[in-house]
């Protein structure tokens, strides 16, 4: 419904990609598996030093990343208290000290930080309550960001959020391009967009680019799973990531659909059961040959980086890159 014009010319005249490194940075998500005893936040129980205690923790996984020779890596929006917006405003202040020495060793080991908003923040709604909410939390995540990356490859990943039936998407597509044009624009740019596995599609966001400029994170698994206009891969993926502005290096999902069943341990009275894994579900590990189809795919374009979500962490990042070596 929503495909571009350019996407329809570029099938017409056939896709022909532009200018990948071979082996793209590779990154993962908030928890550490391979050394478990680093957390990713304090507590919500020490609110109180909520930011102060997070940024002691980021400074060990900071130290870990370099040891494992891991230069990309999502933060955790917990690191702030984002229950009490005033308070997390001020922990902001007062940790300015903090931050600047975190974020000088960030631009020594040369980690590209980004952030991935909760489910609970919604550009594409309706409810002006919830609108507002959502851009005082994308901009305090942005304000976070400029103290320790001021570089504008660290973003914030956004789903659009809101209706996603049928008669209500081009709705919420709207009240997406209206809420993020009316962010600051030092929010903006740090503001991007990922299509769902369900609901919005990749030929939603394409449109949506089309109205307000805002970015697009290119889901491998979300592609496999909802792509109503089957694009190709080369086509999907070059169409994404020509999104982003120059010289700021596209985010890019990498993750494998998990297909083993969880035996969960008895509890109580009840016994032991197996659980089939849902539909979406991410595996512990990426299959290699994901990885291999997604650098297949982007022979010619510009540099991006790989986010996995797997929820191995970083034990998937170091198992892929020794399947790269091996290659």
């Amino acid at each position: 419904m929503y495909l571009p014009v350019r996407l329809r010319e570029a099938r017409r005249s056939g896709y022909v990609p532009q200018p990948i490194p071979a082996s793209p940075r590779l990154g993962f998500a908030v928890r550490v598996v391979g050394q478990p005893s680093l957390r990713s936040h304090a507590p919500r129980a020490a609110a109180q030093q909520q930011l102060s205690l997070g940024l002691l923790m980021l400074r060990d996984i900071l130290h870990y990343l370099q040891h494992q020779q891991i230069s990309y890596y999502r933060l955790d929006p917990a690191l702030l208290p984002l229950h009490d917006p005033p308070l997390a405003w001020s922990q902001l202040a007062a940790q300015q000290a903090t931050l600047a020495v975190l974020a000088a060793q960030i631009a020594q080991q040369q980690v590209r930080v980004t952030l991935h908003a909760g489910a609970h923040v919604v550009l594409g709604t309706a409810d002006p309550a919830l609108a507002r909410a959502s851009q005082a939390e994308l901009t305090l995540l942005a304000a976070l960001l400029e103290a320790l990356h001021p570089d504008p490859s660290g973003c914030i990943v956004v789903h659009v959020g809101g209706a996603s039936g049928p008669a209500a998407r081009r709705a919420s597509l709207e009240q997406f391009a209206m809420h993020y044009t009316q962010l600051p624009a030092a929010v903006r740019r740090r503001v991007v967009v990922e299509h769902d596995h369900a609901g919005f599609d990749l030929a939603d966001l394409l449109w949506l680019h089309q109205q307000c400029g805002v970015a697009i994170v290119f889901d491998y698994l979300h592609w496999q799973l909802h792509d109503q206009h089957a694009l190709p891969l080369p086509l999907a993926l070059g169409l994404a990531t020509a999104t982003w502005a120059q010289g700021v290096r596209p985010e890019v999902h990498l993750s494998t659909a998990r297909t083993e069943a969880h035996l969960l341990p008895p509890q109580g009275h009840q016994p032991a059961r197996v659980l089939a894994p849902r539909h979406g579900q991410h595996a512990d590990f990426v299959n290699p040959h994901d990885l291999r189809a997604v650098l297949r795919a982007g022979r010619g374009l510009p540099p991006f980086d790989l986010l996995l979500e797997a929820k191995a962490g970083d034990l998937a990042v170091l198992r892929l890159r020794q399947a790269l070596v091996e290659d």
